[in-house]
C-alpha cells in the first residue's frame, strides 16, 4: 500500500491549486483524478467562461492566468470572454509549471481508521494518507427539483451536466428548463448545431443581456486570507445580501455576447412560466403544457436547474467511518476556518464549502485562497515536511 502525507481526491481547479501550493512548501502530495475531467466531459465545446483574466489558480501569484496569456501571446480579443478550451490549456500549463502529474484514476472507496485514511482506486490499488482533501466536482451535486421531476415522464429529461454533445440535437426540438446563463448558452449552442426548435421556460422575467460586473467578487474572496472566518461571522442578513448580489449578477444578467445568439427565430423564450404537465405522445415526442396555457412538442427536455451540495451523494465515502460521523448542515459539510471537517485531517473545498466560506467558493476566483488556507494548515499538521520551496519548478520569468 502506498503512503502519502497528503492525498487530494479530484483533479479540478481547486485540487490542482491546492496541490501546487502544498508542493511549493515542500510537502509530498498525491493527486488522484483525471485532470479537469468534469470540465472536459461535462462542459460543452464552444462554451465561454464568465470569469475575467484576474481569476487564476496560483496561491503564490506567479503562474497566473495573466502570466499564461503573456507567455502564449494571446490578445484581449482571444480571452474576452474566456473560451473553455483556453482555460483548459491554462490549467494544463499551470500544472506544468509545478510539475504536477495527477494519477489518472478514480477513488471508489475512502475509509477512515485510527486517525488515517485509505483510498481504494478503480485500478484496485490503495493509498494510505494522513490527510485528505476532497475537491468534489459539480457532477456529484446535480440538482433536479422533485416537484419538477414528478411532472416529467421517465426517460424524458437529462441535466445540462450530462448533455454536452450538441450534434445529437441536430434536427430535434428541445425544451430547456431554467433561466440562468447555462440555460441560455446551451440553447444558443444547441441551435448553432442545427436544432429544429429550442424552447426555454423560466419562472422570472427575461434577464438583461449586458456585461456583468464581477469586479467586487475578487476582493471578497481574497478577504478570506486575512480572516478565515469572516463569512461565517456575518449576520444572516448580511450573508443574504451578498448571496442576493450573486444571484442578481448570475440570474438577472446574462452575458452580452449571448444576446444575438439567443434571439433567433427558432429559439422561443417562455418567461414567467412553469411546466404544468408533460405527456408522452410517442416514443420520440413529448407534449409540454405550461401554466400560461401554451403547449408545444419536443423530443428532449434538458434541466438547467443547477447544483446543490449534499455529502450523502458522494458515493465513494465510507458510510460507517466517514458519512455517518460527518457533521453536515443542509447537506453541506460543517467546516472549521481552515476547511477541515469534524473528522481530523479531512478537508473539503470548492462548491461544497460555500455554506461556511461564501458563494465565491463555487467559482474559480477563490481557488488560490482556498489553496493557501488549506495548504498552510496541512504544512503545520505534517510532521516531516521537505525543505520549503522544493519539488516545484517555474519555467518562466514573472
Amino acid at each position: 500500500m502506498n503512503y502519502t502525507p497528503f492525498l487530494i481526491i479530484g483533479a479540478g481547479p481547486y485540487s490542482i491549486a491546492a496541490a501546487a501550493y502544498v508542493k511549493s512548501l515542500g510537502v509530498e502530495v498525491n493527486v488522484v483524478g483525471k485532470p479537469l475531467d468534469c470540465w472536459k466531459t461535462n462542459m460543452p465545446r464552444g462554451m465561454f467562461l464568465r470569469s475575467g483574466p484576474d481569476w487564476h489558480l496560483d496561491a503564490r501569484e506567479v503562474a497566473t492566468f495573466e502570466a499564461y496569456v503573456n507567455e502564449r501571446k494571446l490578445t484581449s480579443q482571444q480571452i474576452r470572454p474566456v473560451p473553455l478550451d483556453t482555460f483548459l490549456d491554462y490549467a494544463s500549463w499551470f500544472m506544468g509549471q509545478y510539475a504536477l502529474v495527477p494519477q489518472p484514476a478514480y477513488v471508489t472507496h475512502l475509509t477512515r481508521a485510527n486517525g488515517a485514511y485509505t483510498a481504494t482506486l478503480d485500478n484496485g490499488s490503495q493509498i494510505h494518507a494522513g490527510q485528505v482533501l476532497l475537491s468534489l466536482g459539480f457532477a456529484f451535486f446535480k440538482h433536479c427539483p422533485s416537484e419538477l421531476i414528478e411532472k416529467l415522464p421517465p426517460g424524458s429529461y437529462i441535466h445540462t451536466c450530462d448533455t454536452v454533445d450538441f450534434e445529437f440535437y441536430r434536427g430535434k426540438r428541445v425544451l430547456i428548463v431554467g433561466g440562468r446563463q447555462s440555460a441560455f448558452e446551451w440553447a444558443a449552442l444547441i441551435n448553432e448545431k442545427g436544432a429544429d426548435e429550442v424552447h426555454i421556460t423560466y419562472r422570472h422575467a427575461t434577464p438583461e443581456f449586458a456585461e456583468s460586473d464581477w469586479s467586487w467578487v475578487l476582493p471578497m474572496a481574497r478577504r478570506t486570507l486575512d480572516d478565515h472566518g469572516w463569512w461565517r461571522n456575518l449576520s444572516h442578513e448580511d450573508q443574504e445580501r451578498v448571496r442576493h448580489r450573486f444571484w442578481a449578477a448570475g440570474r438577472l444578467t446574462l452575458e452580452a455576447w449571448l444576446d444575438a445568439r439567443v434571439h433567433q427565430p427558432n429559439i422561443h423564450l417562455h418567461k414567467t412560466t412553469a411546466i404544468v404537465a408533460v405527456h408522452r405522445r410517442s416514443d420520440l415526442m413529448f407534449k409540454v403544457l405550461l401554466d400560461d396555457d401554451s403547449s408545444f412538442n419536443v423530443h428532449h427536455i434538458i434541466l438547467a436547474t443547477g447544483y446543490r451540495p449534499n455529502m450523502d451523494h458522494v458515493a465513494f465515502l465510507d458510510r460507517p467511518t466517514i458519512l455517518n460521523p460527518l457533521e453536515t448542515a443542509e447537506g453541506y459539510p460543517c467546516l472549521d476556518t481552515e476547511f477541515q471537517t469534524n473528522l481530523p485531517g479531512l478537508y473539503v473545498t470548492g462548491l461544497a464549502a460555500t455554506h461556511d466560506f461564501g458563494p465565491f467558493f463555487g467559482f474559480t476566483v477563490a481557488c488560490p485562497f482556498a489553496a493557501r488556507v488549506i495548504g498552510d494548515k496541512v504544512v503545520r499538521s505534517t510532521t516531516a515536511p521537505r525543505q520549503a520551496g522544493g519539488g516545484h519548478r517555474l519555467s518562466f520569468h514573472a
